[in-house]
C-alpha cells in the first residue's frame, strides 16, 4: 500500500513540475532564436556599414577584439575604435552588400561586394568575412576581412602596372581560356594527365534523416579535400566537380567542367609543391566555408598567403557547382622581385592612412592650404 501512495506522489509531483519544465525549456528556445537573429543582425551590421552608424556597434565589441585583413592587424577596443575611424573616414561613400552569410554556433560569415573610394580612388571588391562571438553572448572578439587590395591598386597610378602585370602572367600560367599577350615557356607544353585511378562516382542519398546526417559528413570531408587539393590528388577529387561548375578567384574565372580540368593542370604544373591548410570550417545546408593558409611556389617563386573559401554543393549531392577562393594576390606578389616595392608602396601608403599603430613612414599630406602658397 505505501508502495502505492508514494508512486502516486511521485506521478503527481511530475504533472505538477510539468507545465513549468516545459515553459522553462519554450523559454530557452525563445532565448537562443532571439541570439540568432541579435548575431545576424549584428554581423551585417558590422558590414555594410552604410545602414547602420558603426559607433552603435562598439557595444559589440570585446575590449580583447582583434581585427586582421591582409594589411593590418588591430588588437583591442581602443586601436579598433580608431581604426574604424580612420578607414570609414577616408571611405566615405563605401557600401558593402552581403551576398550569402552563414551563422553556425558562434561564427558568422558573409560574402560581399564593396563599392566606394579610397582617398578619392574608385575601387570595388569581392570579399568575404568571418566574425566570431563569445559563447552565449553577443560580444564579438575576432573579425577578419579576406579581399585582394589588388582591386583597389589597380585603379592607383604608379600602382596599376604593377598589379595589371601579375595577373597578366598569371593568367597566362594557369587560364587556358586567357589570350596571352606574352610569350612563356610553359604555354605550348601541357602537363601530362594521368588516368582517374582512385577517382570514384559521388554518393546518392536518399532523402531521410539517416542520409542527412550521412551526407552532412561526406560533405565537410570532400569540402575540405576540394580545398586542400594539391598537385597529387586533383585528378582523383575531379568526380566532385559538376558540368556546370564554375570556380573564381581574385584573378581568374571559370566556367564548365571542361575548362576545368586544363585549368587545374596548368595551376599544379605551376605551383607543384602547393599545401593548402584549413583552419575555421562550417557547413550550413549546401553551403561549405573554410578559412586557410597556403604556403608554396608559383614557378619557382615562393610565398605563403592566407584565405577563405565557399563552396556550394548541388541539391542532396556531394557534386560542388560554385566556389570561389578569397585571398589577396599581394601575398605572392611581395615575393617576386620587380612587383615587391610596389606592394609594399601600397602597403605602407594604406597603413599610414587607416592603422593608428602604424609609425608612418611618409610626410604628412599637404593641406590645401599648404597647397596653394
Amino acid at each position: 500500500m505505501k508502495k502505492i501512495i508514494n508512486t502516486t506522489l511521485l506521478l503527481a509531483c511530475t504533472f505538477i513540475l510539468f507545465p513549468f519544465v516545459e515553459d522553462a525549456e519554450a523559454g530557452r528556445l525563445r532565448e537562443l532564436h532571439q541570439l540568432r537573429q541579435d548575431r545576424l543582425e549584428i554581423g551585417r551590421g558590422m558590414l555594410e556599414v552604410q545602414n547602420v552608424d558603426w559607433t552603435t556597434l562598439l557595444q559589440y565589441y570585446a575590449e580583447d577584439i582583434e581585427y586582421h585583413d591582409s594589411i593590418v592587424d588591430v588588437y583591442g577596443i581602443d586601436m579598433l575604435t580608431q581604426f574604424l575611424g580612420r578607414l570609414y573616414g577616408s571611405s566615405p561613400d563605401l557600401v558593402t552588400t552581403i551576398e550569402d552569410e552563414t551563422l553556425a554556433g558562434d561564427v558568422y560569415s558573409a560574402t560581399w561586394t564593396m563599392v566606394g573610394s579610397f582617398n578619392g580612388v574608385p575601387y570595388e571588391a569581392k570579399g568575404i568575412s568571418i566574425i566570431k562571438f563569445r559563447r552565449w553572448t553577443k560580444e564579438v572578439y575576432y573579425w577578419r576581412d579576406y579581399y585582394s587590395e589588388g582591386d583597389i591598386m589597380s585603379n592607383i597610378p604608379g600602382f596599376d602596372q604593377a598589379i595589371l602585370g601579375f595577373r597578366t602572367y598569371y593568367r597566362c600560367a594557369v587560364d587556358p581560356t586567357f589570350d596571352c599577350p606574352i610569350e612563356l615557356a610553359t604555354t605550348d607544353s601541357q602537363p601530362e594527365m594521368h588516368p582517374l585511378a582512385d577517382a570514384s562516382a559521388p554518393k546518392k542519398y536518399s532523402r531521410n534523416f539517416r542520409s542527412f546526417l550521412k551526407l552532412r559528413r561526406d560533405r565537410l570531408s570532400i569540402g575540405r579535400e576540394l580545398v586542400e587539393i594539391n598537385a597529387a590528388n586533383w585528378q582523383s577529387l575531379l568526380p566532385y566537380y559538376a558540368d556546370d561548375y564554375e570556380y573564381h578567384d581574385p584573378i581568374v574565372d571559370i566556367y564548365g567542367f571542361d575548362t576545368l580540368v586544363p585549368f587545374f593542370a596548368r595551376l599544379f604544373a605551376s605551383s607543384p609543391d602547393l599545401v593548402t591548410t584549413v583552419e575555421d570550417e562550417m557547413l550550413i545546408g549546401d553551403i561549405y566555408t573554410a578559412t586557410w593558409t597556403m604556403v608554396g611556389q608559383f614557378n619557382g617563386v615562393p610565398y605563403s598567403a592566407k584565405g577563405m573559401s565557399i563552396l556550394k554543393f548541388s541539391d542532396w549531392s556531394t557534386q560542388t557547382y560554385y566556389s570561389r577562393d578569397y585571398y589577396s594576390e599581394s601575398d605572392v606578389m611581395a615575393t617576386i622581385p620587380g612587383l615587391d616595392q610596389a606592394v609594399e608602396g601600397f602597403r605602407v601608403s594604406y597603413r599610414c592612412v587607416v592603422d593608428p599603430a602604424f609609425d608612418c613612414p611618409l610626410p604628412p599630406p599637404a593641406t590645401n592650404e599648404a597647397a596653394g602658397q
